[in-house]
């Protein structure tokens, strides 16, 4: 009941089981992209040209080593079942995640269907393995505004478990996990890895570390906001 009753709470906040993409087929409207720098990617890379979008590929490959990347670590805590907060986190809309603090989500590519949405047109019943997410990272307080592009590629419900890779071009290499963990009577324990590499050691040791993390927190820190701006999305452990 308590899944059933947080899947409905989530269409009325707006993710609505439809498939909001582009009628358009594989077509990429770059008119209906508002962040200049995510155009900017899109068209180096030739992605605004392509008849398929399998053609996109991941920079994480199966046989790459942890061990070779630098990675920030972070947890987090919340008083709701594993279960539920695991539905929670499998339903939500990124767009809606993305439109606060320094991320601004531009668009979305289904490998699998070939298709794409802008925007608040993303409407989806769940984040799924293929999804392609262009966003745009504001830096300095908008000084600086860095394009980004990542590819979900596993999602595990055995583990708990969720990996999405950057794609290959951008300027950081690897993947991140966000892991989930039963931690009893405490609710649910979250971790949250970014393993990276670029061809800059100053910029793994100095200037990414802090920057993932600041990703990572601002990530979370609005998936929290929004369960407490709908009391009873997620029941709360007593």
């Amino acid at each position: 009941m308590a899944i059933r009753t947080m899947v409905l709470l989530l269409i009325v906040l707006g993710f609505s089981q439809g498939l909001g993409f582009s009628q358009a087929g594989n077509t990429i409207n770059l008119e209906e992209i508002s962040q200049r720098k995510v155009r900017q990617y899109i068209v180096s890379r030739s992605i605004d040209q392509m008849q398929d979008f399998s053609e996109i590929q991941a920079s994480w490959k199966e046989d790459d080593c942890d061990s070779d990347y630098r990675f920030v670590e972070r947890t987090f805590y919340l008083n709701y079942k594993l279960k539920d907060v695991w539905e929670f986190y499998r339903h939500i809309n990124l767009a809606q995640i993305w439109k606060r603090h320094s991320v601004r989500f531009g668009l979305m590519i289904s490998k699998r269907s070939n298709a794409v949405a802008y925007g608040d047109d993303l409407q989806v019943p769940e984040i799924d393995t293929g999804q392609v997410y262009f966003f745009d990272i504001r830096v300095l307080k908008g000084l600086f505004n860095i394009p980004a592009a990542f590819e979900i590629t596993n999602i595990d419900p055995l583990k708990e478990l969720v990996e999405f890779s950057y794609l290959d071009g951008n300027k950081s290499l690897g993947k991140q996990t966000i892991q989930f963990f039963d931690n009893g009577k405490e609710g649910t324990k979250i971790v949250h890895r970014s393993y990276f590499k670029s061809k800059s050691a100053f910029r793994d040791a100095m200037l990414y570390p802090p920057f993932h993390t600041k990703f990572i927190k601002q990530f979370h820190r609005s998936i929290k906001e929004l369960i407490s701006r709908a009391p009873g999305v997620i029941p709360e452990m007593n």
